[in-house]
């Protein structure tokens, strides 16, 4: 499977009105790999020696590195471009990654699947092969951390010990969190982009639509890729107007929230009015809570401002439904996590050392910062890590600070991304060179055809 390739024209309809193209050809995407300050830094001649440049120590120190246990509890993006990042740095490092799965999946990918722009054979890679060579594989489950023991149980029984170790096992839906999800999901009517199969479904059920009330949502917590539930959304909404179905459907944006992306306000501005326009219905302090698969009913709570709750019924002909996000249970249960953070690994959000124990790091999703739980927070946070680690391991303390900043290339519509970096407080980075607030096909390319290409071969390779 070549890497940058994309299925676009045969799940698309092709109506005889302007319908939305995404189609480019491979040489025309590839300048765009290069755009972006992050582009530039990892994909380019600069950014390969500024990778070389980042880790200066003697050969001496190489051999003390290398005589460290190194243990990474997940084999997703996290914790593959933190071992890989190590391993290039000081090649022969013992790092050892624990990891059941023999299949990857490029989950930023799952939206385009949704939409109709990839297919399976665009996210998925086998799992061996994205191993840097003296990678150590155990293909289990983590069960259980031991921190005052230094080691990590598996679900086969086998402790695996560390001198240091590196948390990196995402997040999960938690289909429990919305009564009735499980058994609706199997219906006719409803889907989601979080399983790849689940956004086959709904590509299907989008495609086949013909009209009546679509009902979409945004749910509580910490959520994996926050702005995933509006891009389906609005792309769904693109979709149905270039098939000339705009009229018939009526359609609804349900959110947690006070607005639609109130992270990073600039932004926010900028998109509430363009979505608007359109004709969406965005409900704000809603909540749902409940499916009756029996009547296609979706049970929603109303947060009202004097505090109190109203629940409504709303009839749905399409449902995709958002359930909360949870960390598996061996992190949101065990003794790396405390009150106050959803199961979350409690760690120093600067330097993402684990609150507790000095010899222990996070980075993704399951890490407690409060920033944004997306492949590009991945992409600042994996050198801190790794060169938070050889600082340890050389007795120093950790230098390396991560600045909370991440990315995101919100698709509005097919051939059209809003493409920014945002710290932690939500401020703009580099927007004379995103132009944030504005929809382009620059950066739809650049989403559709560059970023996989950054995420496997330069994240994956240690080049960050």
């Amino acid at each position: 499977m070549k890497d940058d390739q994309v299925n676009n024209t045969n799940e698309m309809p092709e109506p005889d009105n302007n319908a939305p193209k995404s189609g480019i050809s491979r040489r025309k995407a590839l300048k765009y790999i290069g755009y972006g300050t992050g582009g530039i830094l990892v994909a380019g001649t600069a950014g390969f020696y500024g990778y070389r440049k980042s880790f200066q120590i003697s050969s001496a120190e190489a051999a003390q590195v290398r005589k460290a246990k190194i243990v990474v509890a997940g084999g997703s993006i996290g914790g593959l471009t933190v071992a890989a990042r190590i391993l290039r740095a000081v090649p022969g490092a013992d790092i050892t990654i624990i990891e059941p799965k023999t299949i990857h999946h490029y989950q930023p990918g799952y939206t385009l699947v949704g939409a109709g722009v990839y297919d399976r054979n665009d996210v998925i890679y086998d799992q061996e092969s994205l191993f840097i060579p003296g990678t150590k594989w155990v293909k289990d489950y983590v069960e259980a951390f031991e921190p005052e023991k230094n080691r990590v149980l598996t679900r086969n029984g086998e402790y695996v010990t560390y001198d240091y170790l590196i948390v990196g096992l995402g997040v999960e839906t938690n289909l429990d969190s919305i009564e009735n999800l499980r058994d609706a999901l199997q219906t006719d009517y409803v889907g989601n982009i979080y399983d790849l199969e689940s956004a086959e479904k709904f590509r299907k059920l989008a495609h086949n639509f013909e009209g009546g009330k679509a009902i979409f949502n945004f749910p509580p917590g910490y959520v994996k890729c926050g702005g995933a539930p509006q891009k389906i959304t609005w792309l769904s909404e693109d979709l149905w107007r270039s098939q000339g179905k705009r009229d018939n459907v009526d359609i609804h944006f349900y959110t947690d929230r006070h607005t639609l992306f109130p992270t990073v306000p600039k932004v926010d501005a900028a998109v509430k009015p363009l979505i608007e326009a359109r004709g969406i219905h965005n409900h704000y302090n809603h909540v749902l809570r409940a499916i009756d698969t029996s009547t296609r009913t979706a049970i929603i709570e109303q947060r009202m401002e004097d505090g109190s709750v109203r629940e409504l019924r709303e009839h749905y002909d399409l449902l995709h439904p958002m359930p909360r996000f949870r960390t598996p249970k061996p992190l949101r249960e065990g003794p790396l996590t405390r009150e106050g953070i959803g199961g979350q690994l409690s760690v120093d959000r600067h330097t993402l050392q684990q609150t507790q124990y000095a010899n222990i790091f996070g980075v993704g999703d399951n890490a407690a910062t409060g920033a944004a739980k997306t492949a590009a927070t991945i992409r600042k946070q994996a050198p801190v890590v790794a060169g938070n680690i050889i600082d340890m391991v050389l007795g120093y303390e950790p230098s390396n600070k991560y600045d909370g900043t991440s990315g995101c290339p919100l698709l509005t519509r097919y051939g059209r991304c809003m493409m920014f970096e945002f710290d932690f407080e939500g401020n703009l980075i580099n927007e004379w060179l995103y132009r944030p607030t504005q929809e382009t096909r620059t950066w739809w390319n650049f989403k559709v055809h560059g970023l996989k290409r950054l995420y496997r071969h330069v994240m994956m390779n240690g080049y960050v």
